[in-house]
């Protein structure tokens, strides 16, 4: 075997808390981390003939060029490894991004764990994950949901009740790095200490009819885009009226709305489609 075709899904935050700025500069956060049925659909292939790295994109476009994560992993899985042949990437895009959604984190994931059913190999994923991206060791997971601390790399899984949900992006464009520069700048000081625990528990029973998600889903960036992002303003505006269950994932700039039906969610892929540049409807995985 010298290619492997598989999905790379997409992820939303089920709520997100800054709760410090680490000794390395990141921060650190509390977050439960949900997979969706979205995916970006990847073939990863060995070729023993040729050397180096080819990444090929379709659907979203997306930079197919050492910037793209799935081509950071490829290549730094050949540092690590010590494999001399050619790797080949087939992307093709499903998951905007940026869009809080970790699309670019679960490629990385994806081919990373590819490459390692094609050759055999005992190295440690979770490792060079965690130095491709924050998000990354939960794609490396194939879990499908977990609650996250840390850089989000520190993982505990968890079970949470499954959901049909509309994702919505804004338009905006909010790179992380400027998000979190919003935050240390106007987010009120809350990095300076650490504040109580947002997930105690760690256990979300059930979603009665008629009651909101068992997951508190609110964002700490949110109050900060809204007031700079008239997309994020106008689709938060939206969204709320459609469901009590939404909020904004990740550092944005896409939302969900959370539903116990597929009706209900249909209805609400209805109501938004055509008034943002993408509307989708996913569920839980």
């Amino acid at each position: 075997m010298n290619s492997v075709s598989l999905e790379a899904p997409a992820k939303i935050n089920l709520g997100l808390r800054i709760t410090g700025i680490r000794p390395d500069g990141f921060h650190s956060i509390e977050s439960v981390f949900s997979s969706v049925t979205l995916c970006d659909h990847l073939t990863v292939s060995l070729c023993s003939n040729d050397s180096g790295v080819s990444l090929i994109c379709s659907g979203i476009p997306s930079p197919a060029d050492r910037t793209n994560l799935a081509f950071k992993a490829a290549s730094m899985f050949i540092d690590e490894s010590g494999y001399r042949g050619g790797i080949s990437i087939s992307l093709h895009k499903n998951i905007p991004s940026p869009g809080g959604l970790g699309g670019g984190s679960s490629d990385a994931a994806a081919v990373l764990l590819a490459l390692r059913e094609l050759t055999d190999s005992s190295l440690n994923l979770s490792r060079m994950g965690e130095r491709l991206g924050s998000d990354v060791p939960f794609f490396l997971l194939a879990g499908k949901s977990a609650f996250a601390a840390g850089r989000g790399e520190i993982l505990t899984p968890v079970e949470i009740p499954e959901f049909h949900c509309v994702l919505v992006h804004s338009g905006d464009n909010i790179p992380t790095p400027l998000a979190f520069e919003l935050w240390d700048k106007y987010g009120g000081g809350l990095t300076e200490t650490r504040s109580q625990g947002h997930y105690t528990a760690l256990n979300f029973g059930v979603w009665h009819e008629g009651k909101t998600f068992p997951v508190r889903l609110n964002n700490h960036f949110l109050p900060i885009l809204l007031e700079r992002f008239p997309g994020v303003a106008r689709t938060a505006l939206e969204i709320s009226s459609l469901s009590d269950s939404w909020g904004l994932s990740g550092s944005g700039p896409s939302f969900y709305a959370l539903f116990r039906s597929e009706t209900e969610a249909m209805e609400a892929e209805k109501q938004l489609f055509g008034k943002f540049p993408w509307v989708f409807r996913c569920q839980s995985r």
